[in-house]
């Protein structure tokens, strides 16, 4: 990449950033109709909750409007429900959307969602005696709690993707039932009878309100078609969300300023976070290549080799024991990861997977080897990796990664936003979460090595006539060969749920698709940052480290904290 072109692509990366950022911005507040701050509160056990606070401009002391607190699930945070809170706010409601507890920037500990109720209520510019409630699987366990222990009186609650309360209630709010079709976690599509003692009726249809507002006994349940998942953006679950608080908390009135339920501009904010994580991202490639060229970091520069290369069908068969060895160890690992115990839930199975199909995938290069010992795995035109090289690899891969996370506090300091499309993304890191960081590190160096040792050793191919040509080749192999396999898995999964509005795999076994969900893009970006990192220096160290800080950072400030 030339020097100039290596400029030109940073700052239109950096624009591309700034883009994606505006956008978000500016439909979390409704183009300047809400005003978007954090806050922190305390629960009553002293844990600090962290969350989104959108309050419409009019709301004020003499004009009090409504409130709803917003609760995620497990493995998430505030931002996987904000499309509740971006168009409820511009409907005319105060919404609150919290990190539960252990979660998100909250601390460790129990009661955010009694917590939220009350510190809502409390704002001069919220009707008290107008309050709302959604929780998603986790947030609805959550939302029960909160009613039975806060002093604040839900008048209307949402349960998406979560349970009814079979235990004594000091009082029932009118609820909603919003539930995907193929849910993983839920038999309610096949089902309603769990449902009937809830709703005092019998042979419960769906779309059907039952009940009245006026004594708190309306109940409805919906089942739009999608899984666990994609609940918390889906457009008919926000639309019936949005209609059950105009009636809960509004009595059904739709004041000047209110938009039809199916006017929705959420998905704005999810493009705007995609331009925005994309830019981000894209700016670490001039940004590398650029430093290289800088003393003293030129000392690690090098060369890819395409001396010894292989065929497309040598490709194929090895990608696909490549691929084989990642998603057949995933649930074996996962299981016995769930039996260790680790400050991070989950975090000792994804731990073990990454760490244990690195180390099978390093036994099965070497094998391979013994069988062809032309495959070589480093390249003649790359320096030797000495200590201090070494050094100086990590020093580089330490820079861009903390300009990224620059990015990343600013955006969300500035803007209460982060980097992410909805899945999960870059989000600044607590002093909690930032300590977690190193533990993953190894084990994730270990795989990401390993990984450009198979794309960039094995699986080799002859170079185009063009380093560009020959770049993209290799990167378009990488990416198909390394995520392909979990797009896959998650179009069958996912698919047949759409056809059919069943899960083909229900339980815990479907719902730990989500870190396919999760992973299967990132792994897109891995391979990239693997294979650009070999072309600029002719080893796999400098792909390696950046993945390894970048995947570390995602999965610190992803995962729960259990203690």
């Amino acid at each position: 990449m030339a020097l100039r072109r290596r400029y030109i692509v940073l700052i239109l990366s950096i624009i591309l950033m700034m883009s994606g950022v505006m956008i978000g911005a500016g439909t979390q507040s409704g183009f300047g109709t809400i005003t978007v701050t954090e806050v922190d509160f305390q629960a009553v056990d002293g844990s600090l909750i962290h969350s989104t606070l959108q309050r419409p401009n009019y709301a004020t002391d003499i004009n009090q409007l409504p409130g709803v607190v917003v609760i995620h699930g497990v493995i998430q945070s505030k931002e996987w429900l904000m499309a509740f809170g971006i168009e409820l706010s511009r409907r005319g409601f105060v919404v609150l959307t919290i990190d539960a507890n252990s979660h998100g920037n909250s601390e460790i500990g129990t009661g955010a969602g009694a917590a939220a109720l009350d510190y809502i209520a409390n704002l001069d510019y919220v009707d008290s005696f107008k309050i709302g409630l959604i929780g998603h699987s986790m947030g609805g366990g959550i939302a029960w709690r909160a009613i039975a222990d806060s002093s604040t009186n839900v008048d209307a609650l949402v349960l998406v993707g979560s349970w009814v309360n079979s235990t004594e209630m000091p009082y029932i709010p009118s609820t909603l039932i919003a539930t995907g079709a193929f849910d993983e976690l839920s038999s309610l599509s096949t089902d309603l009878t769990p449902l009937e003692n809830f709703f005092g009726v019998t042979d419960i249809e769906v779309g059907i309100t039952y009940g009245s507002f006026g004594d708190s006994s309306a109940r409805r349940v919906v089942l739009p078609r999608t899984n666990h998942l994609f609940e918390t953006i889906d457009s008919v679950i926000v639309s019936e969300s949005i209609d059950w608080m105009k009636e809960g908390l509004k009595d059904g009135i739709e004041d000047s300023y209110w938009i039809p339920s199916g006017t929705q501009i959420y998905s704005l904010w999810l493009v705007g976070g995609f331009i925005g994580l994309l830019g981000v991202i894209l700016t670490a490639f001039p940004m590398l290549a650029i430093l290289i060229d800088i003393s003293p970091f030129q000392k690690v520069k090098g060369f890819f080799s395409t001396i010894t290369t292989v065929s497309n069908k040598t490709v194929i068969v090895s990608g696909t024991i490549y691929a084989a060895i990642g998603i057949g160890t995933f649930f074996p690992f996962n299981l016995v990861g769930f039996m260790i115990p680790f400050p991070q839930s989950y975090g000792s199975s994804l731990i073990l997977w990454f760490l244990g199909s690195g180390i099978i995938s390093f036994v099965v290069l070497k094998l391979i080897r013994l069988k062809r010992p032309q495959m070589v795995s480093e390249t003649k035109q790359a320096p030797a990796i000495t200590p201090k090289n070494l050094v100086l690899t990590a020093l580089l891969a330490g820079i861009v990664s903390l300009w990224i996370y620059a990015c990343t506090l600013a955006v969300d300091v500035g803007l209460a936003l982060d980097f992410r499309c909805f899945l999960p993304g870059f989000n600044d890191l607590t002093v909690n979460r930032a300590l977690m960081v190193p533990f993953y590190f190894i084990p994730f160096l270990v795989y990401f090595y390993v990984e450009g040792d198979w794309f960039g050793g094995v699986m080799r191919t002859k170079s185009k006539d063009a380093w560009t040509k020959t770049h993209i080749h290799w990167t378009v192999k990488g990416i198909l060969i390394k995520s392909f396999p979990y797009f896959f898995l998650i179009i069958i999964q996912y698919g047949y749920g759409l056809l059919t509005g069943i899960a083909l795999l229900p339980g815990m076994i479907g719902f730990s698709f989500l870190f396919f969900y999760a992973f299967a893009p990132w792994f897109v970006i891995s391979t990239v940052i693997v294979i650009w990192g070999h072309h600029l220096t002719g080893k796999y160290w400098l792909g390696a480290i950046v993945n390894a800080l970048l995947f570390s950072w995602i999965i610190a400030s992803m995962l729960p904290i259990a203690f």
